[in-house]
């Protein structure tokens, strides 16, 4: 969801004040102000409509009022995260299983041929409201929306003064195995090509039903 025109420019001295008035804020002080000022807690609350296409106890889908495409979608909690680092991770499990089935409603109803998912943290990548969310954009040959950026030219020295120290920090990372494996759909073999005039008992397969979310 784009962020709406006309915000509100702050003089030098406003924003001094109000470094001021949050410095003297609980925590607690602090995320309900956020909150108030949230585009989409303020949706959620009912004081912005929108198009609401899903929602479950943790997760919200509607449509971006502002699309790079018809059937543009925005998933995003309902808890306020600025960023996603801040999320629990079974929260961004849940919220990414969610993305996976509306990825596919949007492939159907859309006749996409393609679906592209943008997810930003920061300004400086581009995120317009301090609240995640994920875009699930319907995408079609030649339908001019930008996805690339033009790349940079590293030193090779350079790569490896970044991959150490991402690397050393990233050995904190302590992923837990699941519990249980994946269930794994497999589909049925098509039926070998017969000589014309021969004839085979059929091998055909019933096709098992995917569950798909409500």
């Amino acid at each position: 969801m784009a962020q709406p025109q006309g915000q509100p420019q702050y003089t030098p001295e406003q924003i001094a004040e109000i470094k001021k008035k949050l410095a003297s804020m609980s925590p607690e002080e602090v995320q309900e102000m956020i909150k108030k000022q949230c585009i989409f807690c303020r949706v959620l609350n009912g004081e912005i409509p929108t198009y609401p296409i899903w929602e479950d106890d943790k997760m919200f889908a509607t449509l971006e009022i502002q699309p790079a495409n018809p059937g543009h979608v925005l998933v995003f909690p309902k808890e306020h995260f600025s960023v996603l680092p801040q999320m629990p991770d079974d929260l961004v499990a849940h919220m990414f299983k969610v993305v996976k089935q509306i990825s596919s409603v949007v492939f159907e109803v859309t006749g996409a041929e393609g679906v592209e998912i943008r997810q930003r943290n920061g300004q400086a990548a581009g995120q317009m409201i301090p609240h995640v969310h994920v875009h699930i954009i319907p995408r079609f040959q030649k339908d001019g929306v930008p996805t690339d950026w033009e790349p940079q030219k590293l030193a090779e020295e350079e790569f490896k003064k970044i991959q150490t120290a991402l690397a050393s920090v990233a050995k904190q990372i302590n992923i837990s195995t699941p519990t249980s494996a994946p269930v794994k759909i497999i589909a049925p073999e098509p039926a070998p090509v017969q000589p014309t005039g021969t004839k085979t008992k059929s091998t055909k397969k019933k096709t098992p039903k995917i569950k798909r979310h409500p």
